[in-house]
């Protein structure tokens, strides 16, 4: 009778079961206990021998052809380097024999303009694969604008008769090699010029794919001391990711070499010696399991038969099988502990997330991190919606941003962090009174995951973004930073492999805690000091045609402890204001773009007579500047400066600027050969954007300047300082100077009317949908912005504090007046309670 049935008998009925149909055994087919058992001895054997054969095959003949395979590799690398070598030393006793020509030593030392150029002509002629010569006299290449600044230091280290090692440079898409030597050849004789001779890569090239057919990829590389290897091009294809490596001597060129299957196919290994090895294993194999089976084939067979004696001697019978169904409900069964782990009803509720441990932290969080797991409400209500904002996390210290908050969040960043491959994270803090404590819980929560810290200290932002990029250990990391927000604020800027959080991404950091997703372990604490590198890193590439002197105001925050350092190591006349620390900022608010946190620094410029002062945020990733004359430089005019001098040398180069920056910005970018990208505000999407674009220069009219060019391209007003010096001490002109050369409109600044966190987005999106604006140009990326032929005004939800922010620019006064009125007409008729202070 079916079983599903049972439940429904009566007991006192017995079921008296069928005898079932007997099945196909090997008793009954002919198959004896004896071969049974021989047979699964072979299959033993056969089994033994195919593991034991993989593993030999992988051991001594994959392993050996592998091995092979790299050396053949590296012996690659090599002869290849040592062709670009002697291709390179070619070249050497040529250029040689013409720096020692006393006509051209004459030349230069007349300044004989043609006679050179017609020396340059008569190279060209020789020499093969030769593009450009240029000439010049002892120090008059420091006026040449065409040069970059390798060549520069190429040119400065042949006039003090250093070697001069020949490098690959890009200019304009097109790759070129550089010679320079110094005129004249003679270590005996003073050196009045340089000779700067640039040649085409088709022979380079060639020495490359040298005796390089089919066997791989052979790739060119150049790499400075100290920093990243820079591509340059390839030869032929490859299949393996087995890397050689080869330096070209007396050069920062790198040959590296990857295998083809063809390179592989020369590999060989004793294979027959194997085979017969292997015969002789399989054989021993398949004999052994023929003796085992039938040995134990013979003891079943002689048990079974004492076992038919025994039966016959009692004479029992087979009887049918009786038995009694008791009327129990399958429902009603009692389950054991040993059925519960068996269905898998077992309790998992005392299990961390991941199937990790528990942590073993003694620290106080470690009642509420236990009481948590069975409470996702009173999580909830310590982990507030509104700090996680579009790209960071951003509150009131201690209200908002707690120290359990910061260990919760040090805990779900860790988690993301590990689910990325990551298994330390970079941790720094800025100058604030309440980050020294939410760094430590930050860092306990990180740890309380087993992913590792390292602790780089009290840092502007910039420094962190710099750590993730230049640190072998990790690109990951969390900075406890409020940025430019008053001093009873605090929160956390977030990478993660190399990107900041986009608004999603914070959003799911709070999801994460919520939902429990928190690996568990025990990590460990690392320290280092990323100051030093980070100076010698921007040392090493900003280059000054002479002293400038500035006034570094740091609003008492973190930029303090480094920008005085770094522009002093420059060669700049520095004169500190605010720089000391001071977390509760008592001088003024470290917002550089309200224009009253300026006035000290505007001050401080004109006592001192400085070139030029620069202002930084709460974190340092912002940036204001202040002429001689005491005039303000907002950052989207200041972008116009970077503009020329970066595209100018990238034609095609992409800008990307927010939606607060000036319309001439356009205009401007596609004068010097570049194309303007319009994007969100905010730090995150625009890096965002400047990844996607591939762009070399991007800025927010708030400060954030972002750097491609020669950099990394994550918002640093440090090193946007240091290019602004660099562009001010090669131009020759003044800052006020260069500034009056640039289109300017009548403009406000950025205007922050208080709105609550809760109407802020609601009432931009009721603007978007029933503003009247009349026949303007209408754009929606970011809050509202509306463009008339004489001027725009924007409107748009902050996305770090409860406001919104507006701003206009105009061609005159009087349609200034009117952009104003008509959005706050706009703006009242969906909430008449806004009042907008125009100071």
């Amino acid at each position: 009778m079916p079983s599903n049935f049972e439940k429904f008998s009566d007991e006192s009925r017995t079921v008296v079961s069928r005898e079932a149909p007997k099945k196909r055994t090997a008793a009954n087919i002919g198959l004896t206990p004896l071969a049974l058992c021989r047979v699964c001895g072979l299959l033993l054997g056969v089994l033994m021998t195919l593991l034991v054969s993989h593993y030999v095959y992988q051991s001594q003949v994959e392993d050996v052809k592998y091995s092979q395979l790299m050396s053949l590799t590296q012996q690659r690398a090599e002869l290849t380097a040592r062709n670009v070598r002697a291709y390179l030393e070619t070249l050497a006793p040529k250029l040689e024999y013409y720096s020692s020509q006393p006509r051209i030593e004459k030349a230069l030392d007349t300044n004989a303009t043609p006679l050179l150029a017609e020396e340059a002509k008569k190279m060209q002629a020789l020499i093969d694969n030769l593009i450009k010569v240029r000439f010049f006299s002892r120090g008059n290449w420091e006026v040449d604008p065409t040069l970059r600044y390798s060549e520069q230091d190429m040119i400065k280290s042949a006039e003090r008769r250093l070697k001069v090692s020949p490098e690959v440079v890009k200019t304009q898409d097109q790759w070129y090699l550089n010679f320079v030597m110094p005129i004249p050849k003679s270590t005996s004789q003073p050196v009045v010029g340089s000779m700067l001779v640039s040649f085409n890569l088709q022979a380079l090239k060639k020495q490359l794919a040298l005796n390089n057919s089919r066997l791989g990829k052979a790739s060119l590389i150049q790499q400075f001391t100290g920093g990243k290897p820079l591509p340059i091009f390839d030869s032929g294809e490859n299949d393996f990711d087995i890397l050689g490596s080869a330096q070209v001597p007396g050069s920062h060129l790198i040959v590296e070499f990857r295998p083809s299957k063809y390179l592989f196919s020369q590999t060989h290994a004793n294979v027959l010696l194997l085979f017969i090895l292997l015969t002789v294993v399989a054989a021993i194999f398949l004999a052994s399991g023929f003796f085992a089976g039938s040995l134990l084939g013979r003891r079943l067979m002689a048990a079974n038969e004492a076992s038919n004696t025994a039966t016959a001697k009692t004479g029992n019978r087979p009887r049918p099988v009786v038995g009694t169904v008791k009327n129990n409900d399958i429902l009603d069964i009692e389950i054991t502990e040993q059925d519960e782990a068996l269905f898998g009803f077992e309790d998992h509720s005392e299990q961390g997330a991941q199937g990790g441990t528990q942590p073993t932290n003694a620290e106080e969080y470690a009642e509420d991190e236990a009481n948590s797991q069975g409470s996702n409400l009173d999580v909830s209500q310590t982990i507030p919606d509104v700090v996680f904002r579009a790209y960071d996390i951003r509150g009131i210290a201690g209200s908002q941003v707690s120290n359990e908050l910061a260990y919760k969040v040090g805990q779900s960043v860790a988690s993301e962090a590990l689910d990325d491959g990551e298994n330390t994270l970079i941790i720094a803090r800025d100058a604030r009174l309440s980050s020294p404590e939410l760094t430590e819980y930050l860092i306990r929560g990180v740890l309380s995951t087993g992913c590792d810290v390292l602790n780089i200290g009290t840092v502007p932002t910039p420094l962190m973004y710099f750590a993730t990029e230049v640190l072998d250990t990790c690109s990951s990391g969390i900075i406890v930073t409020a940025s430019h927000n008053p001093a009873d604020h605090n929160g956390f800027k977030i990478v993660i492999n190399g990107k900041c959080r986009s608004e999603e991404d914070i959003k799911a950091i709070r999801g994460r805690i919520l939902k429990g997703e928190i690996y568990r372990g025990t990590g460990t604490e690392h320290r280092h000091d990323i100051v030093p590198q980070y100076i010698d890193t921007i040392f090493s590439d900003v280059a000054l045609a002479g002293e400038i002197s500035i006034v570094v105001d740091a609003a008492n925050a973190v930029a303090g402890t480094v920008a005085p350092q770094l522009f002093e190591e420059l060669g700049c006349q520095v004169t500190p204001l605010y720089c000391d620390l001071d977390g509760s900022f008592p001088n003024h608010s470290p917002d550089p773009s309200v224009e009253a946190n300026l006035q000290d620094l505007i001050k401080a410029v004109q006592d001192a007579g400085a070139d030029m002062g620069v202002a930084f945020d709460g974190d340092g990733d912002r940036l204001a500047v202040v002429t001689p004359k005491g005039k303000i430089i907002w950052p989207d005019r200041l972008l116009m400066l970077y503009a020329r001098d970066i595209v100018s040398r990238n034609p095609g180069a992409d800008v990307v600027f927010d939606v607060k920056s000036t319309r001439h910005l356009n205009k401007c970018i596609t004068e010097v050969g570049g194309r303007p990208v319009m994007w969100k505000t905010g730090h995150s999407p625009m890096k965002a954007k400047m990844q996607e674009t591939g762009a070399l220069l991007g800025g927010e009219f708030s400060g954030h300047i972002f750097i491609k060019d020669r950099w990394y391209g994550f918002d640093d007003g440090l090193y946007a300082a240091a290019r602004l010096i660099e562009i001010v001490s090669l131009q020759g002109q003044s800052l006020d100077d260069l500034c009056e050369e640039l289109p300017q409109s009548v403009a406000t600044p950025e205007i922050r009317v208080p709105v609550s966190e809760d109407k802020k987005f609601a009432l931009i999106e009721s603007l978007r949908a029933s503003g009247n604006f009349a026949d303007a140009k209408i754009t929606c990326i970011d809050g509202l912005r509306a463009d008339f032929s004489k001027g725009w005004g924007l409107v748009r939800a902050s996305n770090t504090s409860a406001a919104i922010t507006l701003r206009f620019e105009a061609d005159t006064p009087d349609f200034l007046h009117k952009l104003k009125a008509l959005f706050v007409r706009e703006i009242r008729k969906i909430d008449n309670t806004i009042n907008i202070d125009w100071k």
